[in-house]
């Protein structure tokens, strides 16, 4: 999987610079705010996410239609401005099987594989791809990622799939259970997520090679990305009003315990 990554970081220097410049600031920006301040305004930052999702969803899985993008984003992010609850909860149902995925099939995601899409045949590297060849190669991309994990998961054993399927089970009833919680940590998780993706695609840009420089540091920025879910979840908690149906909720059961403490007391 990992040398998918750094084929794509040695191809994407050839890119239009808008497929790599625009996706790159829309995710840092959104990503920032998400990170910091997603739960004030959770409705629109998890439908604007919802939006992004499946309109990349629909773009790459429906073969660059506009009409299929844009159904998929507008979806997608109806879902998670309507119903923003089941929607974070979901996604953290989702988070929690990628990272159980990554930590039991490690083996095989870190095992050099041939690649279905390279850039050792593309020619002289003086020419710059246009803007069709860049979303052309980005879904190839996809598409190799895609069936990289399907011959990956398919490798696993009865298990396995048992830990990651328990793993997205439990957060889904946590976070359904526990909503603001569960917000936090989903949009503080998404946030940093995003904003990790789109400074990596500004420094592929630059030519930094920034997939390069994590392969060979990879715990060391595990622990920041750590780190900064960590921070974004506490910051919102602290620092980020809660939702007025809450507060109406929570006031309205301290008055009746209220109430009820005035019972008691007089007919003691």
């Amino acid at each position: 999987m990992v040398e998918i990554l750094k084929s794509f970081e040695q191809v994407a220097i050839r890119f239009n610079p808008v497929v790599l410049i625009l996706p790159g600031l829309a995710m840092a920006v959104l990503g920032l705010v998400l990170w910091l301040a997603g739960v004030c305004r959770k409705r629109l930052l998890l439908g604007l996410v919802g939006a992004l999702v499946g309109g990349l969803a629909g773009f790459f899985a429906g073969g660059q239609h506009l009409a299929v993008t844009i159904l998929a984003a507008a979806g997608v992010a109806a879902l998670g401005a309507i119903v923003p609850r089941v929607f974070a909860a979901g996604m953290m149902a989702v988070l929690g099987a990628a990272i159980a995925f990554a930590v039991v099939a490690r083996i095989h995601i870190f095992r050099q594989e041939g690649l279905l899409f390279s850039g050792d045949n593309l020619g002289p590297t003086t020419n710059r791809f246009t803007v069709q060849e860049s979303l052309d190669a980005v879904q190839a991309y996809v598409l190799d990622v895609r069936d990289r994990i399907g011959a990956i998961a398919g490798k696993l054993v009865s298990i396995d799939l048992a830990i990651i399927a328990a793993v997205a089970a439990a957060l889904l009833v946590v976070g359904l259970l526990f909503g603001r919680l569960a917000g936090a940590l989903t949009c503080s998780t998404v946030g940093a997520g995003l904003l990790f993706a789109g400074l990596t695609l500004l420094l592929i840009f630059k030519g930094s090679a920034p997939v390069a420089r994590m392969e060979q540091q990879g715990p060391f920025y595990g622990l920041v990305l750590l780190g900064m879910i960590a921070f974004g979840t506490l910051e919102q908690l602290l620092l980020c009003p809660q939702a007025k149906e809450g507060r109406d909720a929570s006031s309205g059961r301290f008055r009746a315990n209220r109430e009820e403490s005035k019972r008691g007391w007089r007919n003691r």
